[in-house]
C-alpha cells in the first residue's frame, strides 16, 4: 500500500511539473497569468499522460480496494468460524455433487470421441416402419451396395463382435473379440502402436487369418513383447498371426471393455457364414466416414434412393431403409442423454437450495452488521464500497466452498463410478479433468453471486441514519424479514420438485422390481461354455458335446435339473427371428412376423418355472433324426392363433448356425416370459430342442440348492473332463442377473432419492433459520403476549403457524412447478404416472411433518420466556 500511495505521489508531482512547465513557456510569450493557466492545464487535459495517469491511479485504487476488502473478509470469516465451517460444508456438499455428476455428464455427452475428427463419424442403423422395427443392423448385402455404390462416405464398414477362445498363453480365457470389414480402420484413422492394422488384403476368403491386440491386453496377456508382431496367437484352436497392436485409448464403438482382439469378418468363424445369408438377417452394426462438406441431410438423402434400389431388386429387402443417419456420438450415447441431464438439473436444484441457505445466513449477519454498515457510510463510504466489501466476502466464501468441493468431487468420483451402471456409454472416461475444474470454479462464483445478492440488496436499500438511532431490537426492517421468508419459502418450492420426482423413480423402480418375470430365478446358476468352431466343426459335435456335459452333470448329487439353452431369458435379451406361417401368409394388420427365437434341452422349462399351457415339451426322443418341432408362447398363439388351435400347425424359421429354414410343428403352448428386461411386456417366443437345433456351445443352467460356487465347480469339472481348453464364463445366479438388467433404474432412483434428502435437509434448516430467528427477534412482543394471558400453548401455535405458513407457500409454488417439470421423467417411469396424486400427498405431508420438527426447538424456547425479562429485553 505504501508503494502505491508513494507511485501515485510521483505521478501528481509530474503531472505539476509538465502543467509549471507548460505554463512557464506561455508566460515567457507575454500571454496573460490567468490564461496561460488555464490553457496549459486545458491542453495537458487532452494529453496520453493525464489519461494514463487517470487509468494508473484508478487500477490502483481498484487494487488496494480490493486487498482491502480481501483482508477485511477474511478477518470477518475468521471472527465467525461456526458460520464460515458450516457454510463452506454446505457449498461444498453442493458444488462437489454438480461437479461429480458434471464429470459423467462431460465424458458421456460433451468429450469428443477418441478418434480423428469425430465429428465425420456417423452410425446407420435400419428400420422397417412396417413391421414396427427400428435400429437395427444391417444385412452384409446392403453394407456392400453402400460401401460400393456411395458418394456421401469416405469409408464405410460394419463391424460384429463376440467372444473367442484364447489359447497357448497361461488358461484358456474368452476374449472379446471384433470381426470387421476391409475398412474399418480406415473409417476410425487411428494409428496402430506397433505393426499395421487390417487392410482390404486381408478380408477376401482364403487370405491368411490375421490378428490386431489391443494394448492392454498385449501388456497382460504378452507381457508387452514388443516382438509380437509376426507371432501366432490361437484364437477358437485356430492360429492367427499378429500384424498390429491399437492403442489401449481406442476401443470398438459401443464396447467398454479394454482387452480387444480385431480379425477380418471372413475370418470369423460364426459370423463369415453370415455373410452369404439368404434371409438378408439384419445383423451387423454399420459406421462411416463423411466425405467433408457432406451434411448428414445430404447423407440421409443418398441411403434414402440406396433403399428404394434395395426394395426394388431384392424381395427380402422390402420395407428397409436406411435411417436416421447420426452422428456415431449420438448413436453411443443412445438414450442415457436425458437421464444424465435430469440429474444434472436435479443436483443443480441442490445447490440453489443450499445458496438459498446461505444467503440466509448473510441476510442474518448483515441484519446484525446494520450499526456497522450504517457508521461505515456516516464516515463516508459509498454505497458502492460497502456492495463490493459484501461481494468480496460472499467470492471468498465461494472460492472456498469451490475448492471444498472439488475435493470431495476427486475423492467421490473414483466410488462413485462404482454405482454406475455397468451398460453406461464411455465410462471409462469419467475423471476429474480441467473441463470438470472450470465447471467447478464458474459454479462457486455464480453460487457466490447468487447468495450474495440478499446481503447487498439488504445494504442497498437500508437506511444509515434510521439503523443508527434504533436499538438493537430493531435492526431488522420489513423487507429483510419479507426477503428472509421468500428465501425459506423458494427452498421449500425446490425440496418440493426434488421430493416429487425421488418419489416418482422410486415409486417406479417399487413397481418395476415387483414385476414378476414369469419364471422362477430362485436357485438358478447359469454359466457360459462356448466351443471353438474350428475345432467343434459341425451340429454333430455340438449335441455331442451337450450331451456328454448334461450326462455329467445330472449324474452328480443336487444337480439333476441341468439343461443347456440359450439365451438366458433377461441376461442374454432376444434373437428376433422372422417366421413364416404355413398356409396362413398374410398377418394381423401392423404386426410383425418375427418372435424371439431360443433353443433348449427337456429340462429347461421345469428349471425355471416355465407352465405348460397346453400341448407337450420337449423329451428325450425329440433329436435330429426326427420331425421338426416348436412349442410358442401363449403371446404368439394369441397374435398370429386368435380363434384357432394352434396345436397341428406349421411354422418355418432357422437360425443361419443350423442352415436353411425349417419347417417345424407345433407341439405346445407354454406360459409367457419377460425375457428381454422386467420393463418389456411379453412378445411373442418360439423355444425348439437344443439337440435339433444345436450351437456351438451352450448356456449351462442348473437348478439346485448346493451353493453357487458348487454348482459352478461342478461345471467346471464336468466341461474339463471333455476339453481341458475350454473356459467356463459369464457365470451368475439369476436373481444377480435380475438385479442387474434393473441397475440404470436403481442408479437413478439412488442418486435423485439422495439429492431429494438433501434438499429436504437444507430445507428443513432453512425453516429452522426463519422460524428461530424470528423468535429471538420477537422475544418483547412474546413476553408481552404472556404478560397479557397468553399460555405456553397459545405461544407454541403461534411459532408453528409461522413454519406452517413457510410450508404452505413453498407447496404452492413447488406443486405446480413438480406439475410441470416431472413430466421430463415420463420416459423413465414404469407404472407410474408423472401427476401421480399419492406421491405429491406424500410429499405435502412429509414437509408439513418436517417443518413441525424443525418448529420445535425455537418454539421451546418461546414457551420458556419470562415475561419480566422480555420486557427490560432490548
Amino acid at each position: 500500500m505504501n508503494f502505491w500511495r508513494r507511485k501515485r505521489r510521483e505521478l501528481c508531482e509530474e503531472i505539476d511539473a509538465h502543467l509549471r512547465m507548460d505554463e512557464g513557456d506561455r508566460l515567457a510569450r507575454g500571454e496573460n497569468p490567468l490564461h496561460a493557466a488555464q490553457s496549459a492545464r486545458r491542453e495537458l487535459g487532452n494529453t496520453t499522460l493525464i489519461r494514463e495517469t487517470a487509468r494508473d491511479l484508478w487500477g490502483w485504487r481498484w487494487l488496494e480496494n480490493l486487498m482491502q476488502d480481501t483482508r477485511y473478509a477474511l478477518r470477518m470469516l475468521r471472527k465467525s468460524p461456526c458460520f464460515t465451517t458450516v457454510a463452506v460444508i454446505t457449498l461444498g456438499l453442493g458444488i462437489g455433487a454438480n461437479a461429480a455428476i458434471f464429470s459423467v455428464v462431460n465424458a458421456v455427452l460433451l468429450e469428443p470421441l477418441s478418434y480423428a475428427n469425430p465429428g465425420q463419424l456417423v452410425f446407420l442403423p435400419e428400420a422397417n416402419p412396417e413391421q414396427g422395427i427400428s435400429g437395427s443392423g444391417m444385412s452384409y448385402p446392403t453394407l456392400t451396395e453402400l460401401r460400393d455404390h456411395n458418394r456421401a462416405f469416405r469409408a464405410v464398414a460394419g463391424f460384429a463382435s463376440h467372444f473367442l477362445t484364447l489359447t497357448g498363453r497361461g488358461e484358456p480365457s474368452e476374449e472379446r473379440t471384433v470381426s470387421v470389414t476391409s475398412d474399418f480402420f480406415a473409417v476410425f484413422g487411428t494409428k496402430p502402436l506397433l505393426g499395421r492394422v487390417l487392410l482390404p488384403s486381408d478380408a477376401p476368403r482364403g487370405a491368411p487369418p490375421v490378428v490386431v491386440l489391443g494394448e492392454n491386453l498385449w501388456r497382460s496377456r504378452f507381457g508387452g513383447d514388443p516382438n509380437i508382431i509376426g507371432s501366432a496367437v490361437a484364437l477358437d484352436m485356430r492360429s492367427f498371426t499378429v500384424v498390429g497392436v491399437m492403442p489401449a485409448e481406442f476401443r470398438s464403438p459401443f464396447f467398454n471393455q479394454t482387452n480387444l482382439v480385431w480379425i477380418p469378418l471372413v475370418q470369423d468363424p460364426l459370423f463369415a457364414g453370415w455373410m452369404t445369408d439368404p434371409q438378408q438377417t439384419h445383423w451387423m452394426p454399420v459406421v462411416a466416414r463423411l466425405d467433408p462438406g457432406v451434411s448428414l441431410a445430404q447423407a440421409q438423402a443418398e441411403m434414402s434412393t440406396i433403399s428404394a434400389r434395395r426394395a426394388k431388386e431384392v424381395p427380402e429387402e422390402h420395407g428397409w431403409v436406411i435411417q436416421p443417419v447420426q452422428t456415431l456420438q449420438q448413436a453411443i450415447v443412445g438414450d442415457v442423454q436425458s437421464p444424465l441431464l435430469i440429474l444434472l438439473c436435479a443436483v443443480g436444484l441442490v445447490l440453489v437450495i443450499a445458496c438459498a441457505n446461505i444467503a440466509n445466513l448473510l441476510l442474518t449477519r448483515a441484519t446484525s452488521r446494520s450499526k456497522e454498515v450504517a457508521v461505515r457510510v456516516a464516515l463516508g463510504a459509498s454505497k458502492w464500497r460497502i456492495i463490493s466489501q459484501l461481494l468480496t466476502e460472499s467470492a471468498l466464501l465461494g472460492l472456498l466452498a469451490g475448492v471444498a468441493g472439488i475435493l470431495l468431487a476427486d475423492w467421490g468420483v473414483s466410488g462413485f463410478t462404482a454405482l454406475l451402471p455397468a451398460g453406461l456409454p464411455r465410462i471409462h472416461s469419467i475423471r476429474v479433468d480441467g473441463h470438470v475444474l472450470g465447471f467447478a470454479l464458474a459454479l462457486s462464483l455464480a453460487a457466490s453471486l447468487l447468495f450474495g445478492l440478499a446481503p447487498i440488496f439488504f445494504a442497498a436499500g437500508s437506511d444509515p441514519q434510521a439503523n443508527l438511532r434504533e436499538g438493537s431490537r430493531t435492526g431488522e426492517g420489513k423487507s429483510s424479514r419479507r426477503l428472509r421468508t421468500i428465501l425459506a419459502a423458494a427452498e421449500v418450492a425446490l425440496a418440493v420438485v426434488l421430493l416429487v420426482g425421488a418419489g416418482l423413480l422410486v415409486r417406479s423402480f417399487a413397481r418395476l422390481t415387483s414385476v414378476s418375470p414369469g419364471f422362477d430365478p430362485d436357485h438358478v446358476v447359469k454359466a457360459m461354455v462356448s466351443l471353438p468352431q474350428f475345432q467343434y466343426r459341425s451340429p454333430q459335435q455340438w449335441t455331442e458335446f451337450s450331451s456328454a456335459l448334461m450326462t455329467g452333470l445330472q449324474s452328480q448329487p443336487g444337480l439333476q435339473d441341468s439343461a443347456c439353452m440359450a439365451p438366458v431369458p433377461i441376461a442374454d435379451g432376444a434373437i428376433p427371428m422372422p417366421f413364416t406361417i404355413v398356409g396362413n401368409p398374410r398377418l394381423p394388420a401392423g404386426s410383425s412376423n418375427t418372435a424371439d427365437y431360443v433353443t433348449a434341452s427337456p429340462h429347461y422349462f421345469s428349471i425355471i418355472g416355465i407352465s405348460l399351457l397346453r400341448g407337450r415339451l420337449f423329451d428325450a426322443n425329440d433329436i435330429a433324426s426326427t420331425p421338426p418341432i416348436t412349442v410358442i408362447s401363449a403371446a404368439l398363439a394369441k397374435r398370429y392363433f386368435p380363434n384357432e388351435n394352434p396345436l397341428g400347425r406349421q411354422m418355418t424359421f432357422g437360425f443361419p448356425l443350423n442352415g436353411s429354414p425349417v419347417s417345424r410343428t407345433i407341439v405346445g403352448v407354454v406360459s409367457d416370459i419377460r425375457d428381454v428386461s422386467l420393463g418389456q411386456n411379453p412378445g411373442p417366443m418360439m423355444y425348439v430342442p437344443f439337440a435339433q437345433a444345436p450351437i456351438y456351445g451352450c448356456e449351462v443352467v442348473v437348478k439346485s440348492r448346493l451353493s453357487p460356487s458348487a454348482v459352478v465347480g461342478a461345471i467346471r469339472a464336468q466341461t474339463h473332463n471333455i476339453d481341458k481348453n475350454l473356459p467356463v464364463t459369464d457365470i451368475a445366479s439369476l436373481p444377480q442377473v435380475l438385479s442387474s438388467s434393473v441397475a440404470e433404474p436403481r442408479f437413478r432412483a439412488l442418486l435423485l432419492g439422495l439429492f431429494s434428502a438433501m434438499a429436504l435437509a437444507l430445507a428443513a434448516v432453512g425453516i429452522f433459520g426463519v422460524v428461530s430467528y424470528s423468535v429471538s427477534r420477537r422475544t418483547h412482543e412474546i413476553g408481552i403476549r404472556m404478560a397479557l394471558g397468553a399460555t405456553p400453548a397459545s405461544v407454541r401455535r403461534l411459532v408453528i403457524r409461522e413454519a406452517a405458513a413457510l410450508v404452505s407457500w413453498g407447496l404452492a409454488a413447488g406443486i405446480p412447478a413438480a406439475l410441470v417439470l416431472t413430466r421430463f421423467l415420463s420416459s423413465l417411469l414404469f407404472a407410474v404416472r408423472p401427476a401421480d396424486p399419492s406421491t405429491f400427498i406424500g410429499v405435502a405431508i412429509l414437509l408439513m411433518l418436517v417443518a413441525a420438527v424443525a418448529a420445535y426447538v425455537p418454539a421451546r424456547r418461546a414457551m420458556k420466556v419470562d415475561p419480566m425479562i422480555a420486557l427490560r429485553y432490548e
